[in-house]
């Protein structure tokens, strides 16, 4: 995995601050189409719903999250 751009971390950081209960933050179809091909997959996950798409951090990405206040 190569490093992070500060503006990845920040598209982390604003997933897990919106999120829903379950995890999930909604994501605009605009942005559906651009962040799946500049955010690694192994931190985050992207689907299309019927209502747009959403995003949810996977437990890696959760876990970096947290490292960073260490950081």
């Amino acid at each position: 995995m190569e490093k992070l751009e500060p503006e990845q971390i920040h598209i982390l950081r604003l997933i897990k601050r919106d999120a829903d209960d379950e995890g999930w933050t909604p994501v605009s179809d605009a942005l559906y189409n651009v962040l799946p091909s500049v955010m690694p997959e192994a931190l985050v996950i992207f689907e299309q719903t019927e209502n747009g798409a959403r995003a949810r951090l996977t437990q890696e990405g959760s876990n970096f999250l947290s490292a960073l206040k260490w950081l």
